[in-house]
């Protein structure tokens, strides 16, 4: 063999104990990276290419036979691989880069397949080792593509991951695109570049190698529920001791003679019996699952399980205690102890006793705020052992702890609630069913669980707070609208008495005078019920109402003031309502507008409807409003242009009531031309209307 030869065979045989070595590490040391399957079958395929052409010899055709041949593309189709695998750890979930991988997979194994099914079927001729040698080459640029994607497309964080895998492999393709173009170019080989390849090859597995050991180890330990061991370890210790017993059993019945038979059903009986009562025991539950926890986990906590079930117990999915006991089952489940007080600060900065769990009607006094109990645990946030304390055991320094809280042998933990560096309030727990020694696992749990109590307490403070607030303004809101009800009566009665003198002998004026005092004592009837029922607007039933009769009745009602109201009626719309409400509201409307009209000006209503909506406009001549009150003050209560005769909650009492019909007001003011309400509400049915208001002129 000539020196060139042997040359060339070393070089193909560093590259295939080199890529063997490679798919080695990838399979077994570092078989719980990402993309070690992947890099292992590009391994083992470089090692099977660079053998095959040991074994072909170096000669010219040989040489591009083997490079283009099917092991050369499987080799490129392994490295491609490699790349996608990684390329697709970076790319999310987006669906445009999913699609992007997608395209890259097809174009390629559509690309691999042409050339491949073309070295396969097609003779060896001149043609054919062109076309070999030209997909070759394509095969280098695309490999080159993908290497600058998948950098590219890595995250800043994560390409010292990537920086070895894309130089190794690159540099691979690099090598190939030289080799393949000089090919093309001149139609012939540089021998001496091609005895390098293998030792090119192989000169570039150290930086794969590299980057395979940067890569993130994937977690394949076996996970095992605590609940699965916990109910393991229960059924077979119960295995096992009725195994035991029936063995008891069996040797009773042949060694007892007569007394056998019932000497094993008796025990039969009683062991299964005694078996029972420990599975129901949560005693013995207890201390089966302290065992289980502290010699076959790391951590005594599923700390996942844990607040799971900490936060349903908070949420009351499963029962109907109020929440305070709520807040004491979640924390005291922990650490399985039955019962316990819950503390909250007070609107005062005391702490009162507020819930009790499964420990009788205790009545201990208030704690201070600036106690020593409250001054420890805001400042120090630790959980109080009460038995450590009661032996002179702990750490406490010189605590002293009220004599109802170290007295009672049931209280067992003291934990703070604490919100930001402010105490909320403390729980005091139980002793649990079984012995359950404290730890710091115990003590950092209860803690964190006790900041995450405090801060439902807080917001349990806050919303009863709020449903105070609410009361009050229920209350000033009833004192609002009777104060504006009582108003309107008064004026109705003063506008009778100031007419009684010129027209007491009228027939008419006394019958309206009456319809007037009449209307007075239905309207103070209604706010007595509001108030007798401690509702702002007291429920009626729904029902329909004609608006033209409606609106007929609101120009009765506001005749006895100038300018009389003109009324246009264009077709008949039901709507859904309480019928003197609606009247109500509409009338204060139309007196609004007659109190902001001079007696020579026109307040006209109209109504119709359109697109299935009932549209009541009322237009005035009068004073107007500038935008700036319509946007800021109009709607608001309290806020009012009449000065003392006005108390500003009558235009928002309409407002509100014709929202709470599914409609709305909306209103067109400019100071000096006059205003136009438009009440609109959905319209239930109508008959024999007009096409609507499509022909309705209103002026501004």
């Amino acid at each position: 063999m000539a020196l060139g030869d042997a040359v060339a065979l070393g070089s193909q045989l560093s590259a295939v104990a080199a890529f063997l070595a490679l798919a080695a590490l990838a399979l077994t040391l570092w078989r719980r990276r990402p993309a070690a399957p992947w890099v292992g079958l590009a391994a083992l395929l470089s090692a099977a290419w660079a053998g095959d052409l040991a074994w072909e010899g170096l000669r010219a055709d040989a040489a591009v036979t083997g490079a283009t041949g099917m092991l050369g593309l499987a080799r490129s189709a392994g490295w491609y691989a490699v790349l996608l695998a990684v390329l697709a750890r970076f790319q999310g979930d987006l669906p445009e880069r999913v699609r992007t991988l997608r395209l890259w997979r097809g174009g390629l194994a559509l690309f691999l397949a042409a050339t491949l099914l073309a070295s396969l079927l097609g003779p060896v001729s001149d043609a054919t080792m062109a076309w070999r040698t030209l997909a070759s080459l394509l095969l280098a640029v695309a490999g080159l593509v993908l290497v600058e994607q998948l950098f590219r497309n890595t995250p800043l964080q994560k390409r010292w991951e990537v920086k070895f895998l894309c130089l190794g492999v690159g540099a691979m393709f690099a090598f190939d695109l030289f080799l393949f173009a000089d090919l093309v170019l001149f139609q012939a080989v540089d021998r001496p570049t091609w005895q390098a390849r293998g030792a090119v090859n192989a000169l570039v597995v150290p930086l794969i190698a590299a980057s395979m050991h940067r890569q993130p180890q994937r977690s394949e330990e076996p996970t095992v529920s605590r609940q699965l061991a916990f109910h393991s370890a229960a059924l077979i210790g119960a295995g096992i001791y009725l195994l035991l017993v029936g063995a008891g059993g069996y040797l009773l019945r042949r060694t007892g003679g007569d007394w056998g038979a019932l000497l094993q059903v008796a025990l039969l009986f009683g062991a299964v019996l005694l078996l029972v009562l420990l599975l129901s025991s949560g005693s013995f539950r207890t201390r089966l699952r302290v065992l289980i926890n502290k010699n076959f986990f790391n951590y005594k906590y599923d700390y996942h399980d844990e607040w799971l079930r900490f936060t349903h117990t908070l949420s009351g999915e499963h029962g109907e205690l109020p929440f305070r006991q709520r807040a004491i089952e979640a924390i005291a489940e922990l650490v399985d102890s039955f019962g316990g007080l819950l503390w909250a600060r007070d609107r005062h900065g005391d702490y009162r006793l507020e819930g009790v769990l499964n420990l009788g009607d205790p009545d201990h006094p208030p704690e201070p705020g600036d106690g020593e109990l409250a001054t420890f645990l805001a400042e120090s946030g630790w959980v109080i052992d009460l038995d450590e304390y009661r032996r002179g055991q702990h750490p406490y320094g010189d605590l002293s702890l009220p004599a109802w809280l170290v007295g009672s042998p049931r209280y067992w933990l003291v934990v703070p609630l604490l919100q930001g560096e402010g105490l909320t309030g403390f729980a005091v727990l139980a002793h649990p069913r079984a012995p359950w020694p404290l730890e710091w696992e115990d003590r950092d749990l209860l803690k964190t669980a006790g900041r995450q109590l405090a801060v439902y307490v807080a917001l349990a403070q806050t919303d009863e707070a709020l449903l105070e607030a609410r009361q009050f303004e229920t209350f000033h809101r009833l004192a609002a609208f009777l104060v504006h009800d009582l108003k309107n009566v008064s004026g109705q009665l003063s506008l009778v008495l100031s007419n009684a003198e010129r027209y007491r002998d009228n027939p008419e004026f006394v019958a309206s005078a009456f319809d007037t005092v009449r209307h007075a004592r239905d309207r103070l009837d209604r706010t007595l019920a509001q108030l007798r029922n401690a509702q702002p607007e007291p429920a009626a039933p729904a029902q329909r109402v004609e608006l033209d009769e409606v609106l007929h009745r609101v120009v009765e009602r506001c005749a006895d003031a100038e300018p009389l109201p003109q009324l246009q009626v264009d077709g008949r719309v039901q709507v859904v309502g309480d019928r003197e409400r609606l009247i109500s509201v509409l009338a204060h409307l139309v007196r609004n507008a007659q109190e902001a009209t001079p007696a020579d000006g026109q307040v006209r209503l109209q109504m119709g409807e359109r697109d299935q909506w009932g549209y009541i406009v009322i237009e005035d001549t009068g004073q107007g409003m500038d935008e700036q009150f319509i946007r800021e003050q109009l709607f608001q209560p309290f806020q009012t242009t009449k000065g003392n005769a006005g108390m500003g909650i009558g235009v928002y009492e309409a407002r509100e009531y014709i929202a709470q019909l599914g409609g709305r007001i909306d209103v067109r003011s400019c100071p000096g031309q006059g205003t136009v309400f438009t009440v609109r509400l959905v319209a239930r049915g109508s008959s024999g209307s007009r096409p609507g208001l499509a022909n309705v002129q209103v002026a501004s």
